[in-house]
C-alpha cells in the first residue's frame, strides 16, 4: 500500500492505495495519529485508490475517528466502490462523513456543511 500526503491550505489529506491491510495497519494508524497531532483539526482520508481494505484497516480508520474526536477535529473519507461495500456492511457509515470523491471533501470543508451523500 502506498501512502501519500498532502496539505490543501488548512486541510491535511491522506490519500491511501492498494491494498489496506493488516500488514500495514499499524505504520498506518501512527502516521495518521502523528498527522492528527500535529495537524488543524481537519481531515481527509482519500481511499478511492483502495482495491482490498480488511478489518484491520477499519480499525486504523475508526481509530483516526476517536483521534480526530478527542482533539474536537472532522474526518471525511472519501471511498472507493470497495472501500463503501465494507463500510456499509459494517455499519461504519453511520458514524463517518463519506463524501464522494475529494472535490466534495474539501468543498464540505469550506462550506462546513455535510457532504453530499453517495
Amino acid at each position: 500500500m502506498l501512502l501519500h500526503e498532502q496539505k490543501n491550505d488548512d486541510i491535511d489529506i491522506v490519500a491511501l492505495s492498494g491494498r489496506f491491510i493488516m500488514a500495514n495497519a499499524p505504520e498506518t494508524r501512527e502516521r495518521l495519529k502523528t498527522l492528527i497531532d500535529q495537524g488543524t483539526g481537519k481531515l481527509i482520508i482519500d481511499l478511492e485508490k483502495v482495491t482490498f481494505i480488511d478489518s484491520s484497516a477499519c480499525a486504523v480508520l475508526i481509530s483516526a475517528f476517536k483521534n480526530m474526536q478527542i482533539k474536537s477535529g472532522r474526518l471525511i473519507l472519501v471511498t472507493s466502490p470497495v472501500v463503501q461495500s465494507l463500510i456499509e456492511l459494517t455499519r461504519l457509515h453511520t458514524i463517518f462523513e463519506i463524501a464522494p470523491a475529494l472535490p466534495a471533501a474539501l468543498s464540505a470543508f469550506s462550506t462546513n456543511l455535510p457532504p453530499a451523500p453517495q
